[in-house]
């Protein structure tokens, strides 16, 4: 089978070097230090028209497309265990149902999207509320829009949980869900990503996300029989060569590690 690839980006430049170097898609977000937040709906536009120019010029794949991630708040990047990190109160579920409405409105064909219970279960009525806007705005536009729900996930206290939320959200019309399987590494938690494809049924698509490197790539999908799976694809710039002190190095989507897993992905 092939493997599909989703490169998490953050600006134009990633999008360009995902393209370029063969992913399915992209997942565009600001923040992704943090575990990404929604970007802003002129960047889902400028980012949605370029991967449309680059479809048209064939220096990207015919099916390539935009995610973007809604999420109003973030932390540390560290959530495993938190489901703090994804629970929000009214107004800030309002605030992504606009966002959503707003990403979809821009040219987004598809959104990433999850909200916990303080107890850690899914919030369903949150869930519905943001993912109806997704859905009224993609009628407007007269086309779908794709549905994945995030790794909140991976803060559910165990496989059992995971399990039948995958089979929760197939109900509430999810098409995909991103998941590390509750583990830090998408590797560690393969047996748990096994089971939440099994339930799945073909019906869902289960996404490997999570520290995932090229090195890993075919025994994670060997281990949990995903097909698809999902990485920023990061590396540090080069340092600087002055002697003046600088800021950390930027951070930015190194083709070689693109090309390297769509390389192995193709081939498995």
């Amino acid at each position: 089978m092939s493997v599909l690839v989703e490169i998490a980006i953050e600006d134009a430049a990633g999008l360009e070097v995902a393209a370029r170097g063969g992913a399915d898609r992209v997942e565009l977000c600001v923040d992704l230090g943090r575990g990404g937040l929604t970007p802003p709906p002129e960047l889902v536009q400028e980012i949605t028209e370029r991967a449309a120019a680059l479809v048209a010029a064939r220096e990207a794949k015919p099916h390539f497309d935009v995610h973007t991630l809604i999420r109003s708040h973030a932390g540390t990047g560290d959530f495993l265990g938190q489901p703090a990190e994804f629970t929000y109160d009214a107004a800030q579920v309002q605030l992504m149902a606009e966002q959503a409405q707003q990403c979809v409105a821009a040219g987004a064909a598809g959104v990433v999207i999850g909200a916990l219970t303080e107890s850690g279960e899914l919030d369903l009525s949150s869930v519905r509320t943001i993912r109806d806007a997704a859905l009224g705005a993609a009628t407007d536009a007269l086309r779908g829009v794709h549905l994945t729900f995030h790794r909140a996930l991976d803060t559910l206290p165990s496989r059992e949980a995971r399990v039948e939320a995958v089979r929760t959200l197939l109900g509430e019309g999810f098409h995909r869900v991103l998941s590390s399987g509750g583990a830090p590494r998408a590797l560690d938690g393969a047996a748990d990503l096994r089971a939440m494809v099994e339930a799945a049924e073909e019906l869902l698509d289960v996404c490997a996300g999570g520290g995932v490197r090229p090195a890993d790539l075919r025994e994670l999908v060997e281990r949990s029989a995903v097909a698809d799976i999902h990485l920023s694809a990061r590396s540090s710039a080069a340092a600087s060569t002055t002697t003046v002190p600088a800021a950390a190095p930027p951070i930015r989507t190194d083709p070689a590690i693109v090309a390297a897993v769509v390389d192995i992905a193709g081939a498995l």
